[in-house]
This record gives structure tokens, C-alpha cells and sequence, in this order.
């Protein structure tokens, strides 16, 4: 039995392997084809890496940005560059995305000192999941030794105990939340209420950057102006954490 389970847990290791050695080709593939310049066939395979096999690097996503602000897709290259400061949490392509938005007079790029500190927070997500799970396991050890030598009551350690993995939990399911989306169609229509027949509290531009909160059928509840806002959210694409 615990031959099969050393052999079970080898093959794992051996497919994910293959499956990071497959993504590696790829995205050297798609270098090569952007360092030739040939950026529609590059983005293609880039695009695949990114949405089917949830890979990006830093340098990918700023020449995603690159090819659509080339090809005069604005809201995409804001997409991109926003993908790439969650990132990397480099305050420098924050001008960039500035500079893109006021040439166009987009709405929403404007950061504070708080949306900073989310962003390295992104960007040190997985060592913060793996102390705190450090944490738990040493608790869990403590526990076990107080109960054990009956020197020590178990309590204070099984309580800390809940308390991390109730904080990992949380981490772990809404930890990566940004709430923020882009616009990526013209002409999108701001209703006051989840409905068609509600009243219309503005019709905007694609690029504008807004807050994302919860859905209501097809449409995402936003903010516009200070205001309470729906949008279909098929007009809006989020931007979220890798």
C-alpha cells in the first residue's frame, strides 16, 4: 500500500512537471514569434497561456499590453498593465496606465496608498499562505506535545490554532478579491437599477476602470460618479489576481 502511494505521488510530480516543461516551450514559442515581430500570432499563443493554462509572467503580460496598445485597443492594454501591477506591485507602469487614461479621459485610475498595499500584498500571497499554514502545523504540534506530557493545557495553542486557519480560509477564498473591472465595449449603458427598463444613469466609453461588486443575473453592481450603478457584465471584464 505505501509503495502505491510513493508511486501515485511520483507520477503526480512527474505530470505536473511535464505540464510546467509544456507551458516553458510555449511561452518560448511565443517570444520568438513577438521578437519577429509577428505580434498577432505571438498574442494568440500568449492569450492561450494566460485565460487556458493560467500561466503569465511579468514580461508576457507587458508585451500583451504592448501588441494592444499598438493595435489601438486601449481598454485591453490597461487590462494588461493593470494584470502585470498586480503582479509585480511596480509602481512605475502606474504613469503608463495614468498616461493611457488621460490621453483617452478615462475614469478610475486614479490609486491610493491602499490599492499599494493590496498590490504587494498579491504579490507575497503564496509565502503569507505558507507561513500561516507553518503556523498551524507548529500549533498543531504544540497541542499534541502538551497533551501529551499533561504539563501544559492544550487550550491557548488549539484556540491560536482555530484562529489561523480560520484567517487561512479566509486568505485562501477571498484573499485574492481586486474588484475592479475594465470596460471593454463602447457605447455601455449605466442603469440605476438590475434591469433593462431601469433608468439610464449614463452611457460611457470603454476603458473606464470601476469598482466591481456583487452579481445580479447579468448585470454587476458598479459605482459611477459617487453613484450606486449596473452594467451588464458581459461589457465589463474584471481584473483579477493570478
Amino acid at each position: 500500500m505505501r509503495l502505491f502511494f510513493i508511486i501515485s505521488f511520483v507520477c503526480f510530480i512527474a505530470s505536473f512537471s511535464k505540464a510546467e516543461n509544456q507551458a516553458d516551450s510555449t511561452l518560448l514559442e511565443a517570444d520568438s514569434l513577438f521578437n519577429a515581430k509577428k505580434f498577432t500570432e505571438s498574442f494568440k499563443v500568449y492569450e492561450h497561456l494566460l485565460t487556458t493554462e493560467k500561466k503569465a509572467s511579468a514580461a508576457m503580460l507587458l508585451k500583451m499590453a504592448y501588441i494592444k496598445e499598438g493595435l489601438g485597443d486601449y481598454s485591453m492594454a490597461l487590462y494588461y498593465l493593470n494584470l502585470y501591477y498586480l503582479q509585480t506591485s511596480d509602481k512605475k507602469v502606474l504613469s503608463k496606465m495614468e498616461e493611457l487614461a488621460d490621453k483617452k479621459d478615462l475614469k478610475g485610475y486614479n490609486y491610493a496608498d491602499f490599492e499599494f498595499f493590496e498590490t504587494v500584498f498579491f504579490k507575497y500571497f503564496n509565502p503569507i499562505i505558507y507561513t500561516l499554514l507553518a503556523i498551524s502545523i507548529l500549533l498543531f504540534a504544540i497541542a499534541i506535545r502538551y497533551k501529551k506530557k499533561s504539563e501544559y493545557s492544550p487550550v491557548i495553542p488549539v484556540i491560536l490554532n482555530i484562529l489561523v486557519l480560520a484567517l487561512l480560509f479566509y486568505t485562501l477564498n477571498f484573499g485574492r478579491e481586486y474588484h475592479k473591472g475594465i470596460v471593454v465595449q463602447s457605447n455601455t449603458y449605466l442603469m440605476e437599477g438590475p434591469s433593462a427598463g431601469a433608468e439610464v444613469i449614463a452611457i460611457i466609453g470603454k476603458g473606464h476602470r470601476l469598482p466591481v461588486y456583487k452579481n445580479h443575473d447579468v448585470w454587476t453592481q458598479t459605482e459611477w460618479q459617487g453613484k450606486k450603478a449596473f452594467i451588464k457584465t458581459n461589457k465589463i471584464k474584471k481584473v483579477n489576481f493570478m
